[in-house]
């Protein structure tokens, strides 16, 4: 559990732009020669040095119409680079990359899986973390500031692979959100703290006719047992200090998986109780996010847990609309402590280079200096991102207002080669947010996420083996056995204990053991 700092964390551009040691001179750090300036005269470029040939795939999702487009114009006469662009989409670039195309900069959306074979197979470069630190000192400075572990994702066999990004998205917490007239009807001027206190309101919106038709239709909660289970009622098992999807930190220093717990199983028996005393919506098992959403707006329930409020403005309007003030809740207090909430994680697959790049001293150099100012300093950033002031964006009261052309269809945009593909760190720094959201919207997020603890995977994202060959089935044997203990009538201690040795029987033990290893692993290279 990390505490959220009262500085902003997270959030994304739009669906566009989101939803994004070396061996050969042995760990040693580039030569001091090499400048951090970043443009062609601070780094000491005349005008007949040839300029370095970069190889990208950044985004798959943003890929410029033409080569030569403005953004890339600009950038190569700024660093003095030629750029090259790959082209690589979602459904091709494995491909190329298995057929040798391998660029100097890999694609922002890669897995963990992806870097771990790549990393093995001999297609990314490592790279030291003294040589990214000395090319990218306030990158880094900044992402070692709000993320205690960025470093561990891009750790494979004891090398670091690439730069490390934040989702700062992901540092938000999944925030209880009531309907404020219910609360109301039912005596409370507040949002309930603890979990008893929630249960009084569960009940209260099942049983008092919190909308005053006369009839009992309506519940308390459902949750997202269809499409996100991950996130099924996410804010009771919080409360117990666990996520059930995801890797905990045993009290013995070892990795254990936080369904198998027994804050699970008191959780399940808690859920039990409040579907029996017809608490919860026994559809449940059938909603996901846009039915809980329809049914909240429609008054049938009163509380739900599954967003973050990072940019997720539109749904506050949207209650407005149906007549409901939304009231935002804190984490709830229960056995696992205060104001815990779920949350996805910041720790991301780093930004990975080709193998290529290990090799080259100048090129590498000049990768990291180049990023270092695309995401740190404003022109470049303002440029890359958005494009050119006047033309493409406004700057209204420093907040960016795209031009209705660049934002009717993706194709000015990308005729003049901006969004995410030239710049993969779009985002990962939280002093460019005044460009992407109004202050009236970072207060908003700020404010609702002030105070909270937040219940992560420890790991973060990571390739284990026995991960990859067992989750499928642990995932179906987990989902299963959570339901019925839900909705069941079996004794839910005996059967969590049959169900928590199947788990482990079937590959769960196996998948512990090498997380905990790989945990143990990387609290070691720190000591």
């Amino acid at each position: 559990m990390k505490k959220l700092s009262k500085l902003s964390l997270a959030l994304a551009l739009t669906a566009s732009l989101v939803a994004a040691g070396c061996s050969n001179n042995g760990g040693n750090v580039s030569p001091t020669g090499s400048a951090n300036a970043p443009s062609n005269a601070a780094n000491g470029n005349s005008d007949n040095e040839e300029p370095i040939v970069i190889s990208t795939n950044a985004s798959t999702w943003d890929i410029p119409t033409n080569d030569d487009n403005p953004t890339q114009k600009y950038l190569e006469e700024r660093y003095n680079v030629k750029f090259v662009n790959m082209r690589g989409t979602d459904e091709n670039f494995k491909v190329k990359v298995a057929s040798g195309e391998i660029p100097d900069i890999f694609v922002h959306n890669a897995t963990e899986a992806d870097m771990a074979n790549w990393a093995r197979q001999g297609v990314i470069a490592e790279i030291s973390i003294d040589e990214i630190k000395q090319h990218m000192p306030n990158y880094i400075a900044h992402v070692e500031s709000i993320n205690s572990n960025p470093w561990d994702v891009g750790m494979i066999d004891g090398k670091n692979y690439g730069v490390p990004r934040n989702w700062l998205n992901g540092s938000y917490g999944f925030i209880p959100t009531f309907n404020g007239e219910w609360l109301k009807a039912i005596g409370y001027n507040e949002p309930p703290q603890t979990i008893e206190e929630l249960e009084d309101v569960l009940t209260k919106f099942r049983n008092n006719d919190p909308d005053g038709n006369g009839a009992k239709d309506t519940y308390g909660m459902s949750g997202r047992s269809k499409d996100v289970r991950v996130q099924l009622f996410n804010s009771i098992f919080a409360a117990h200090g666990i996520n059930p999807y995801h890797f905990k930190l045993a009290d013995d220093g070892t990795i254990t998986w936080g369904g198998i717990t027994g804050e699970a199983k008191e959780t399940l028996k808690l859920l039990r109780k409040w579907y029996e005393g017809g608490l919860i919506d026994p559809e449940f098992m059938t909603d996901d996010g846009a039915l809980v959403d329809q049914k909240f707006l429609s008054q049938k329930l009163g509380y739900f847990d599954h967003k973050m409020y990072h940019h997720n403005f539109a749904g506050e309007a949207a209650a407005k609309e149906s007549g409901i003030t939304q009231v935002y809740g804190k984490g709830l207090t229960g056995p696992g402590g205060a104001n815990l909430v779920m949350s996805n994680g910041m720790s991301q697959v780093p930004l990975l280079f080709g193998k290529q790049v290990e090799e080259d001293d100048a090129k590498r150099v000049r990768i990291l200096t180049m990023l270092e100012d695309m995401v740190t300093n404003e022109e470049p950033y303002l440029r890359t991102i958005f494009g050119v002031e006047g033309e493409s964006y406004d700057l209204v009261d420093g907040f960016v207002v795209m031009k209705e052309e660049y934002t009717a269809t993706p194709d000015k945009a990308r005729e003049m080669g901006i969004g995410g593909y030239y710049n993969p760190l779009v985002e990962r720094d939280t002093e460019m947010w005044k460009f992407h959201f109004t202050q009236e919207r970072l207060d908003f997020r700020d404010k609702v996420n002030e105070g909270l603890n937040i219940v992560s995977d420890v790991l973060g994202p990571t390739a284990l083996e026995s991960k990859a060959k067992y989750i499928a089935i642990l995932n179906t044997q987990q989902d299963e056995f959570y339901v019925k203990a839900i909705i069941g009538k079996d004794d839910v201690d005996q059967a969590f204990e049959a169900f928590k040795a199947q788990w482990l029987k079937s590959g769960g033990q196996e998948m512990i053991d090498e997380a905990t290893k790989v945990y143990q692993e990387r609290q070691a290279a720190k000591s």
